[in-house]
């Protein structure tokens, strides 16, 4: 059974296999900072005993958050888990009072656009050159019904 939790330090080995088989930009100590300064909003997909995603979150107001990053292992993608994840932190921000929440993603990453798009992001902007490739950004952002 697929389960979605909060990190726990014992994690960081399999979050670092993940984000270094999705992500071009890799910083392994980012994972620990974000896991002490924001953990209720660092979740991970588990199943039997095996990290298949994660997704980190943060407040950045009193009614605004954040969908820093999410990943899922190559093995498991297109099955859901990516979903999974994201619906748990709009719950978990709808229940902190959060009522917008935003996140940048790369242009060319067409499929977890399309993913954003499903639960109900919509772009709003543009970063030009936002990655340290000098790829941009698309900016998305979805409203919270509380």
């Amino acid at each position: 059974m697929l389960l979605i939790r909060k990190f726990m330090p014992r994690d960081f080995q399999q979050i670092l296999s993940i984000e270094e088989e999705s992500f071009r930009e890799h910083d392994p100590f980012l994972y620990m900072k974000l896991y002490e300064t924001s953990s209720d909003g660092f979740l991970v997909a588990e199943k039997d005993g095996i990290v298949m995603g994660f997704v980190v979150g943060m407040l950045i107001s009193e009614s605004e958050g954040r969908i820093f990053s999410i990943a899922v292992s190559k093995k498991h993608r297109r099955s859901g888990v990516a979903t999974l994840l994201v619906k748990e932190l709009l719950d978990a921000f709808r229940r902190n009072g959060v009522t917008s929440v935003r996140l940048e993603v790369r242009k060319s990453n067409l499929i977890a656009q399309k993913l954003y798009q499903k639960l109900g992001f919509e772009m709003v902007g543009v970063a030009p050159k936002y990655y340290s490739d000098g790829e941009s950004a698309l900016i998305m952002r979805k409203i919270i019904d509380r």
